[in-house]
């Protein structure tokens, strides 16, 4: 990143006049260009900083000195400067997590659709809000009052505690910039967190409907779902394949990337995402007979470096087009009966992961399938067919004799 595109906390940097610094006053720019001045003044054993109005640096270092005289007065009230607002530092740190989107440390890479659902969550539920308040000025009361209006207004437990996790991540950036002092999401009682518990299950289909619905997809969306059914992978992982990344002679798939919001091909969602998993008898005839398929069409579609699953056009095939695809095919087969949510892509692979915990595989066996970083996230998410596992092993037992 070039020294021109720095914005936010990465620009904030001290003000000269000459080769004197002013002591206090500092620079930084925001994402649109404008340059903005802040100041830090010490009130008693606190520093406070505020957004100052000026526009120019002349103006700003008469400012700074009226609000370091108010402060010596005991009359800060009277200076008419702010803090940066929650609206400013959003844009700010949208933007610094965009920069990280591709980046080559996975410790500090970010995917598009995280960014994408951070600035979609902030837009909808923060900044309505808090959007106009002083960063440095929001309490921990603001932040129990956000939780009452986003819980308020219908959404699930989880998805709350995902709105409060990213007003945190926000904060921890405003403090990194010295432009808070303190995270008030970290005072939170527990008892005002909503948790993560689910209000609806996801659905599992057993072999059979899996085999039903497939039946009812067209040549161009069968494969794709046969790939998250039979090998377990999130939608956006099966429409990143290329076919560099299918091995019909060692049987197995290699997940390295996922599909973009845009387009283009991506890093995977995580370091544990990105494995090479077995390729079933039943999708590599699938893939086999898709790849004639497209070899007969043009022989480019079939390349390498080509993704798997295309449009007639040779494009990337489209998420939404395929969930359609798998929805009329649910309502088809009989399956999206009236009461229940209709069968969509990440169902197949939650009954991926029901299939083989119900074959009796192991947690330890099932989360390395799915490509969770550890058996503890696989019981966390599976929690019910985790104990319907242990409650089928005691009954084994008790068969055997132990424990009559």
């Amino acid at each position: 990143m070039t020294q021109a595109s720095l914005h936010g906390s990465l620009s904030r940097r001290p003000v000269y006049t000459g080769n004197r610094r002013i002591p206090g006053l500092y620079e930084r720019r925001l994402v649109d260009g404008r340059i903005v001045y802040d100041a830090a003044v010490r009130l008693g054993a606190k520093v406070r900083r505020h957004r100052l109005e000026a526009k120019t640096k002349t103006d700003a270092i008469a400012e700074i000195r009226a609000l370091q005289v108010d402060y010596a007065r005991g009359e800060p009230h009277r200076s008419p400067a702010t803090s940066p607002t929650v609206g400013e530092v959003a844009a700010c740190w949208l933007a610094h997590l965009g920069s990280r989107v591709g980046h080559r440390d996975a410790r500090r890479r970010y995917s598009a659709r995280t960014v994408a659902l951070y600035r979609q969550r902030l837009e909808r539920h923060v900044i309505p809000e808090l959007g106009l308040r002083p960063v440095a000025d929001v309490t921990v009361a603001d932040v129990r009052r956000l939780v009452d209006r986003v819980g308020g207004a219908g959404l699930a437990p989880g998805t709350v505690t995902s709105v409060i996790g990213i007003v945190s991540g926000l904060f921890r950036f405003a403090v990194k910039g010295g432009l808070a002092e303190r995270n008030p999401v970290r005072d939170l009682d527990r008892d005002d967190r909503p948790g993560t518990a689910r209000l609806t299950e996801p659905r599992y289909l057993d072999a059979a409907e899996v085999r039903k619905l497939l039946g009812e997809l067209s040549d161009t969306f069968r494969p794709v779902a046969a790939t998250c059914a039979y090998a377990g992978l999130r939608a956006s992982e099966v429409l990143g394949l290329r076919w560099r990344d299918v091995d019909f002679g060692g049987l197995m798939l290699t997940v390295s990337g996922q599909l973009g919001p845009d387009g283009t091909r991506v890093p995977a969602k995580t370091r544990a995402s990105e494995a090479t998993v077995p390729l079933l008898p039943a999708l590599a005839r699938e893939l086999y007979a898709h790849r004639a398929r497209q070899a007969s069409r043009q022989l480019r579609l079939v390349h390498a470096d080509a993704f798997v699953f295309t449009t007639a056009r040779g494009k990337p095939q489209s998420r939404r087009n395929a969930l359609r695809a798998v929805h009329a095919a649910g309502d088809a087969a009989g399956l999206n009966r009236e009461g229940r949510q209709p069968v969509g892509l990440h169902d197949l692979r939650h009954s991926y992961v029901a299939l083989a915990l119900d074959s009796g595989l192991s947690l330890a066996e099932t989360a390395a399938l799915a490509r969770h970083a550890n058996a503890g996230v696989t019981a966390q998410i599976y929690a019910g067919l985790a104990d319907d596992g242990c409650k089928a092993a005691a009954a084994k037992l008790v068969e055997a004799g132990f424990g009559r």
